[in-house]
């Protein structure tokens, strides 16, 4: 996989069944922790404005999932002025599934 193809894609909102869905995508980053977190630190100005999606999809399929990512991830999701109603994880084992809705919701 072209990791540097990985970083540059962008995330977005997608139309679906008469709404949208923000589509993160941070899959196929491998072992690039920093890189993962830049992108979702910068993408979480866009998804967080009120006029973007309260449903939203994370792929980190094919990247590896450190315990710094799972932090941010966590940490923006619940510091942030956005509710969301309802978070799907691509990628993600249920453990970690069941880990994350577990910080999620303190």
């Amino acid at each position: 996989m072209n990791l540097q193809a990985a970083i540059n894609k962008k995330s977005f909102e997608l139309n679906y069944n008469g709404g949208t869905i923000w589509c993160e995508h941070l899959d196929g980053m491998g072992t690039l922790e920093s890189e993962v977190i830049a992108k979702l630190t910068e993408d979480a100005k866009s998804f967080s404005k009120p006029s973007v999606s309260s449903f939203m999809i994370i792929n980190l399929d094919d990247t590896v999932i450190t315990e710094g990512i799972i932090e941010v991830i966590t940490r923006i999701i619940n510091e942030g002025n956005k509710s969301f109603r309802k978070i799907a994880l691509i990628g993600v084992g249920q453990k970690l599934r069941k880990n994350f809705g577990a910080m999620r919701s303190k």
